[in-house]
């Protein structure tokens, strides 16, 4: 079963009201950074792109995330996962999706169950870098800041687990040293029934 988060963020970006927003179906995601409600801004957008890339390329973790600005009185989190389903994604894929409404926002993200980073870590993310950014406006933060936590989390996971492997380099010296005395005290032991002999 895969895996979505829904959250909903209610906060007055404005101060009055200027209409409803055109509310959007699930969507087939074209980018990795698709903003369907113009709310990135023109330039703001460059260390989003920047972000994603150097997610990809370095930890293999494809993020993608889709503003619009209604999700069509859809939960947020089905929202994502229903968006993630038309765009193909599979289990190196986290979808976050932002409906920016005129005095409200709502959020929800996606993850395959075969994602390699834990609930809990992602959840810690959302909610301590993430929401904080939509509520103040910086849409493009929020992304820039999600992609370099994920990073920390990847490279963290794989530093635990070259400590817990079986053969890691303190490990490898220990074993080495380990059998180097063994072999010099046969050798020394041999050289002593020589010795004794002749």
């Amino acid at each position: 079963m895969r895996r979505s988060v829904i959250v909903l963020g209610a906060l007055a970006l404005v101060l009055s009201s200027a209409g409803t927003a055109s509310a959007e179906p699930p969507v087939e995601v074209g980018e990795q950074l698709d903003d369907r409600a113009g709310a990135l801004g023109v330039g703001t957008s460059a260390a989003a792109e920047r972000a994603v890339a150097d997610l990809a390329a370095e930890d293999g973790l494809v993020l993608s995330a889709v503003f619009v600005s209604s999700f069509d009185n859809a939960d947020p989190g089905a929202w994502a996962r229903d968006s993630a389903r038309l765009s193909g994604m599979d289990g190196d894929d986290l979808l976050l999706a932002v409906a920016v409404g005129d005095a409200t926002f709502e959020y929800g993200y996606w993850v395959d169950e075969d994602f390699p980073l834990s609930e809990v870590d992602l959840e810690r993310v959302v909610t301590a870098e993430v929401e904080p950014r939509l509520a103040a406006g910086d849409r493009s933060g929020a992304v820039v800041a999600l992609a370099e936590r994920l990073g920390e989390l990847v490279a963290a996971q794989d530093e635990a687990a070259a400590e817990a492997g079986p053969w890691s380099a303190r490990t490898t010296i220990l074993v080495v040293v380990g059998v180097a005395l063994v072999l010099l005290v046969a050798h020394l032991l041999s050289r002593r029934r020589s010795s004794a002999r002749s």
